[in-house]
């Protein structure tokens, strides 16, 4: 079960990202061919951009924090001590778990605020945009608190 998860996830913060980045490039690709071209544009067409970058970013960073690459500090790694660099790995991934998490209830009520508000272009409800923010920081925090967690039993070396 846990192997599906794991697969889903990573599709979610590794697949989605390089799709997004695609759209994105070809997205702003085809609007400035248009514009110099044929004097038009892809209606709402950056607007469209720029959100997918914003949730391209937001995505990768929650696959970065997956892999461990986030948030990372090195200093422990260099203790010769296996329990004091285990106590250190585990308090360092608690540290960053406990900030993704503050961050995630933060967004979360900012999200909440956004349904009321709605975008220039593409008139649609904020919310819809900025529900990337509470998803991503909650991977955070699922990640960093995971890892936390098989450093303290063991499973992951320190």
């Amino acid at each position: 079960m846990l192997t599906l998860i794991d697969r889903a996830w990573r599709l979610l913060d590794d697949t989605l990202p390089a799709i997004l980045i695609g759209l994105v490039s070809l997205l702003i690709t085809v609007d400035i061919v248009l514009r110099n071209i044929f004097h038009s544009t892809i209606p709402d067409g950056v607007e469209i951009a720029t959100y997918a970058f914003v949730w391209m970013i937001f995505l990768a960073s929650a696959g970065a924090s997956r892999g461990g690459h986030h948030f990372h500090v090195d200093l422990v790694g260099t203790l010769r001590n296996r329990a004091l660099r285990i106590a250190g790995r585990v308090m360092i991934e608690a540290a960053c778990g406990t900030v993704s998490g503050v961050m995630t209830a933060a967004s979360w009520s900012y999200t909440a605020r956004s349904w009321g508000r709605v975008s220039e272009g593409l008139e649609m409800p904020l919310g819809y945009f900025y529900m990337i923010f509470p998803l991503c920081f909650a991977l955070m925090t699922l990640s960093h608190l995971r890892r936390a967690v098989g450093f303290a039993r063991g499973a992951r070396p320190a």
